[in-house]
């Protein structure tokens, strides 16, 4: 039986990430700061904006919550998810943010 940091850095070396438009580094090492700066909804609402890089960082989000049955009753596409995680209950939004920080912290550190 794998453990939780194994399932992370099982799926962060899986995750196929783009660079952002300005094609500099890897969005994955600028995602976590937007996060922790904005918040995880704000966060995605900006990657939705400018898709590229920043979607792929979210939507690998997404595949790690699926992965690890922490989907919270969401949609696992990126649109339903976000529309998703608005009406949750911010139990649901904290559980969620602190998940994905965790796998970010394998994600960038693979992808950049």
């Amino acid at each position: 039986m794998k453990n939780l940091d194994q399932i992370r850095a099982k799926n962060a070396l899986a995750a196929r990430i783009g660079t952002g438009a300005e094609g500099s580094e890897s969005v994955a090492k600028k995602v976590p700061v937007m996060i922790r700066e904005n918040g995880f909804i704000a966060a995605m609402s900006f990657a939705k904006e400018k898709g590229k890089g920043y979607a792929d960082v979210f939507n690998a989000i997404i595949d790690h919550l699926k992965d690890i049955n922490q989907m919270h009753g969401i949609p696992d596409n990126f649109d339903g998810f976000l529309d998703g995680l608005c009406k949750k209950d911010s139990v649901v939004l904290r559980a969620v943010t602190a998940e994905a920080m965790a796998y970010l912290n394998y994600l960038r550190r693979f992808q950049g």
